[in-house]
């Protein structure tokens, strides 16, 4: 069972859309986006939750 933590839980009831970063979530599974200014993607991230697929998208920096 998936246990969403303070963090998950106000990303997800906010719909945020910080300046660079996208949320998205389908399916129970979470997309994050790093955008460039004209909103295109540069590089995604994906896990079962918002951490994970934060970390999936550093990963792909690193």
């Amino acid at each position: 069972m998936n246990k969403l933590n303070t963090t998950e839980r106000e990303i997800i009831g906010q719909f945020i859309h910080l300046k660079y970063l996208k949320f998205e979530i389908n399916n129970g599974s979470y997309t994050v986006s790093l955008n460039d200014l004209s909103g295109y993607d540069i590089v995604r991230g994906y896990g079962n939750t918002i951490i994970e697929a934060i970390n999936d998208m550093h990963r792909g920096l690193i």
